[in-house]
């Protein structure tokens, strides 16, 4: 089974996107495993990977707080 991953988004591609897109990209990161040390991924596996997986990374860490910011500016869905 291959780990959960995320594509990472620039600022420009996440504003283009709808509010319920960029929600359901939030919902993705939040799936992401916690860590490589709780995964029994080998580094090998994950850096065939170009996308993010690991919540406890700093790409990770970018990805979150940027959504949120674009988020933040966005009329709340009722």
């Amino acid at each position: 089974m291959k780990p959960r991953s995320v594509k990472p988004l620039r600022l420009g591609e996440m504003e283009q996107l709808s509010t319920e897109r960029l929600l359901a990209y939030l919902r993705k990161l939040q799936k992401c495993e916690e860590s490589i040390e709780a995964s029994d991924w080998s580094e090998k596996e994950l850096i065939l990977s170009k996308a993010i997986v690991f919540k406890a990374s700093e790409e990770w860490r970018r990805q979150y707080n940027l959504v949120k910011a674009v988020l933040s500016r966005r009329p709340h869905l009722g």
